[in-house]
């Protein structure tokens, strides 16, 4: 009886935690010239405590960061955030204009069709790495 008493307590303490899906990662298609791409994706929280994503990485850049895109004197500009919390229950949406993932010093250009792997580092999830298919942004104008 104890045992079945401690595998249910194991088992419900396990649902408590927060619970991270990542949903149609992509990154943005960029220029040859350009050293710098932005990578964009749905994080939903499916669990019962908030996360925290604190940072990332990827091998396709020399640096990744967060950032999120405010307006100052009435110019939009980029600023790089140390976390951004995922609440229990919510998504949280990177997209162009808002929240996103700066791959800084690209290592070589990023063509539509190629593949990114990004890694999510999360304060209480750990590491979540997804592959992103590098989209052209002709694709997103229509939207």
């Amino acid at each position: 009886m104890r045992v079945l008493a401690l595998l249910i307590f194991i088992v419900s303490v396990g649902f408590a935690k927060p619970h991270i899906l990542v949903e149609d990662p992509w990154v943005r298609e960029v220029p040859p010239v350009s050293t710098m791409s932005a990578g964009f994706m749905k994080i939903i929280n499916t669990g019962k405590e908030d996360d925290y994503l604190i940072g990332v990485e990827s091998p396709v850049s020399e640096v990744a960061e967060i950032h999120t895109t405010i307006m100052e004197d009435g110019m939009m500009k980029m600023r790089k955030i140390e976390q951004v919390k995922i609440p229990a229950g919510q998504t949280v949406e990177f997209k162009p204009m808002g929240k996103h993932i700066m791959l800084i010093n690209l290592k070589k250009p990023l063509k539509a069709g190629d593949k990114v792997k990004i890694t999510l580092i999360f304060k209480k999830s750990g590491k979540i790495t997804v592959t992103a298919p590098v989209r052209s942004m002709k694709m997103h104008m229509h939207h």
